[in-house]
């Protein structure tokens, strides 16, 4: 059993830093528990990445469809803003993601001519979906930025908002009826969601910090309120996209796992459930399969699909 192994070297190849915090928040009571704690919170990231990644390719790809039907292809360099682009963080980025391009061509050349000069090379010119394919999360939040916003009505054909707004965010009353507030709304949320995306790849806690996050159940609170936002951001884009990822099961999977229940299996205090031998008789051979093929075991019952598999 797990239980019985020592984790004092494994636990001594984990920053002490990071599982300080594992500590107080879910109060462990000894090694194993806390290294089973942390492996859960692995877990959790897992089942939350899924709904980030969804989030940040399909606000990338709406945004830019309807730019391109208003603008044309390469639109950046066509829509208005109120600022010099070159002090705009959407369009540095633009050309961060040109830079990108070039950096890993030179270097795949360079690894392909075995490390000759390739600087006199001519760079390809790189097309508008590869570019677009190039940028980062935080590239479309900062298009949301008030500069790309029409100031006066009669100029509206020129700047990206607030005429694409119903277009890009096709539900946006989701989050606020009023369209000139709710902007500044989508920003707020598509910002913290886009922080909370680097805090998992860093492999920071998943849960909010502060001094009323105390106790597993406050911790686990605050991670399933960004799932909550995740669901909420992608209903305003379009109600199609979140439909479909509610039935293939991305957030009832997430909401599983960022559990108490899930949890306590972690923890090993998660109490098994009673069966019957007649009943262990019935599932003893599809046990026995999803242990020995490491597979999940998969049926259906009222349109509805089940897995059994091993955990551990």
């Amino acid at each position: 059993m797990p239980q019985a192994a020592n984790y004092s070297p494994i636990i001594s190849l984990i920053s002490s830093v990071r599982l300080g915090s594992y500590r107080i928040t879910f109060r462990s009571v000894d090694e194993c528990e806390l290294y089973g704690i942390y492996i859960w919170s692995q877990h959790a990231a897992a089942s939350i990445y899924p709904l980030l990644q969804n989030l940040e390719i399909s606000l990338r790809n709406a945004i830019d469809k309807e730019a391109r039907a208003r603008f044309g292809e390469r639109w950046w360099e066509r829509i208005q803003s109120t600022r010099d682009r070159g002090d705009c963080h959407f369009h540095k980025n633009i050309e961060k993601a040109k830079d990108c391009l070039t950096r890993e061509w030179l270097k795949k050349e360079r690894r392909r001519r075995r490390g000759t000069r390739v600087e006199h090379l001519q760079v390809p010119v790189w097309t508008h979906d590869q570019i677009i394919a190039a940028t980062d999360f935080s590239t479309w939040h900062h298009v949301l930025n008030n500069e790309y916003s029409s100031p006066v009505p009669a100029e509206n054909q020129r700047y990206l908002w607030p005429k694409s707004l119903g277009k890009v965010f096709i539900n946006y009353a989701k989050i606020n009826p009023n369209q000139q507030r709710v902007r500044k709304n989508l920003t707020d949320l598509i910002f913290e969601l886009r922080e909370y995306r680097n805090r998992i790849s860093h492999h920071e806690p998943l849960w909010v910090k502060s001094p009323n996050v105390n106790n597993a159940r406050a911790a686990i609170d605050t991670i399933r309120e960004k799932i909550n936002k995740i669901e909420l951001v992608i209903e305003a884009l379009d109600i199609n996209l979140l439909n479909i990822m509610r039935k293939v099961g991305l957030f009832d999977n997430a909401r599983r796992v960022c559990s108490l229940d899930e949890l306590a299996i972690y923890r090993y205090t998660k109490p098994f459930c009673s069966m019957t031998p007649e009943q262990m008789h019935v599932i003893e051979t599809h046990c026995w399969q999803a242990k020995q093929k490491n597979e999940t075991i998969i049926w259906r019952n009222n349109n509805t699909v089940y897995g059994l598999r091993t955990i551990r």
